[in-house]
């Protein structure tokens, strides 16, 4: 969602730059702001793309929410944290947390996967001192697709 927001105005800056250059650079008189111009509206789009690439990092490896028929298709599951770190960032109000998991479905062998989520400083204080199992459940199809009703936003 927010990479969404991110690449969308990342987008509009390269746009906006490159009409912004076009226009100005055509009269001599303004030929330096349109050097000017097109240089802050490129490097704002390159932080901009920045901000995408970083939000987009954590979404992709972030805890699913499934929906109701995928809910009712999952298989339940315990996942025993492992590790839990803090990121330092945050999204809207709550710290993005990386946790390792180990999942073990009802049937079937555990393994591990790591996933980030976005937890209260609270919540991530009691997931860090480990030894905690929380149950969840997993997509039969795509063991890494997992949702922790206790860590939902």
């Amino acid at each position: 969602m927010a990479s969404t927001v991110f690449g969308i105005l990342a987008v509009l800056a390269v746009i906006v730059g490159v009409v912004l250059f076009l226009v100005l650079r055509r009269r001599p008189h303004t030929r330096v702001g349109a050097y000017a111009t097109g240089v802050f509206s490129l490097l704002a789009a390159g932080v901009l793309t920045m901000g995408y690439l970083s939000f987009a990092g954590l979404e992709s490896a972030a805890l699913n929410t499934f929906t109701p028929a995928e809910r009712a298709a999952a298989l339940p599951c315990d996942a025993a944290v492992l590790q839990a770190d803090n990121t330092d960032n945050k999204l809207n109000g709550r710290y993005i947390w990386w946790l390792r998991l180990r999942v073990t479905p009802r049937a079937g062998s555990p393994y591990e996967i790591e996933r980030t989520a976005r937890l209260t400083s609270s919540m991530g204080e009691r997931l860090e001192q480990g030894n905690i199992v929380l149950p969840c459940l997993v997509a039969p199809t795509d063991r890494t697709r997992i949702e922790i009703a206790a860590l939902a936003e």
